[in-house]
């Protein structure tokens, strides 16, 4: 459900969606400036969390940005392993979302707001229980807004595959970087923030999976006349299947899978997988006619 906050009710929670985003986190705010709290208490330990997709919008003041987003704050934020940062030069609105909770407010990210004003502010929680659709509805017009604006940063992990949907972190890569461009108050460039949602991925020095005799064996019989022998695990392929069928396997309707999908991270919403979503086998369905979907591997069942 919908909830009015404000004082210091509204302040905790926001420090609470920040500090405890595991997966996904969302700031749409005009106004950025972070002091010792914001940096060291809720965002440094989101340095560690290559799987956290960190999403900073700020705007206003496109001939002098730093006057919105200071270039200290802005570097800060470049630093983090999965991190995208827009400019919306018209942007009034306040938001703050992680994979759990939301709240549109009138507070700035900014330390002075925090100390100093009077600020109101609407939370929402999603669950498979009910919950209000107004997080959802703000997330949705947020993803909008961002593929309409002007992308400036992208970092983006790296992962080595390994057997199934495992993967191990081994750096991240910084994909755009036009902040100099944005700082000189002569930003032309246009990116869809859209573009840099497929997680790359460096794949594992075939082999490093020793095969069992048996398996070996069984290679050499059924490829006698082969002289190379391929000798990757064997692979289970999990089955793809519509959300609705995903669902039924548990006994959950559609939303409710939705629900889940996007409460760890998969999801953006029922037409857009993020980059996680694709790192575990989430991916598009079309048809002849050209009719789009999203399929789900049958081993994400046990989420449900």
């Amino acid at each position: 459900m919908a909830k009015f906050i404000t004082g210091k009710q509204l302040k905790e929670e926001v420090y609470e969606i920040i500090h405890k985003a595991k997966k996904q986190l969302l700031i749409v705010s005009p106004y950025i400036k972070l002091d010792d709290y914001f940096k060291k208490a809720l965002f440094e330990n989101h340095k560690k969390n290559s799987e956290l997709h960190i999403i900073i919008a700020f705007g206003k003041n496109e001939k002098n940005p730093q006057r919105s987003l200071k270039k200290e704050d802005l570097d800060y934020f470049k630093d983090f392993p999965n991190i995208s940062i827009v400019f919306i030069p018209n942007l009034h609105a306040k938001y703050y979302s992680n994979e759990k909770k939301g709240i549109i407010t009138s507070i700035n990210l900014y330390d002075y707001s925090f100390e100093n004003n009077v600020e109101f502010g609407v939370i929402s929680e999603t669950s498979l229980l009910g919950g209000s659709g107004i997080d959802k509805e703000a997330w949705e017009e947020t993803m909008k807004i961002l593929s309409e604006n002007h992308t400036i940063f992208i970092r983006r992990p790296n992962y080595k595959k390994k057997f199934l949907i495992a993967k191990d972190y081994v750096g991240s890569e910084t994909l755009l970087d036009l902040t100099d461009e944005l700082l000189s108050g002569g930003l032309k460039s246009k990116r869809n923030v859209f573009e840099f949602m497929d997680k790359t991925f460096v794949d594992e020095i075939e082999h490093t999976e020793r095969p069992s005799r048996e398996e070996f064996e069984r290679l050499i019989e059924g490829n006698a006349t082969k002289t190379t022998l391929e000798m990757s695990p064997p692979k289970t392929k999990s089955k793809l299947l519509s959300a609705t069928n995903l669902g039924k396997l548990k006994g959950r309707s559609y939303a409710e899978v939705i629900e889940v999908m996007i409460a760890n991270g998969y999801v953006v919403d029922k037409t857009t997988i993020t980059v996680n979503g694709k790192s575990v086998g989430i991916k598009y369905k079309e048809n002849a006619k050209g009719d789009k979907w999203i399929v789900y591997p049958q081993s994400l069942v046990e989420l449900l």
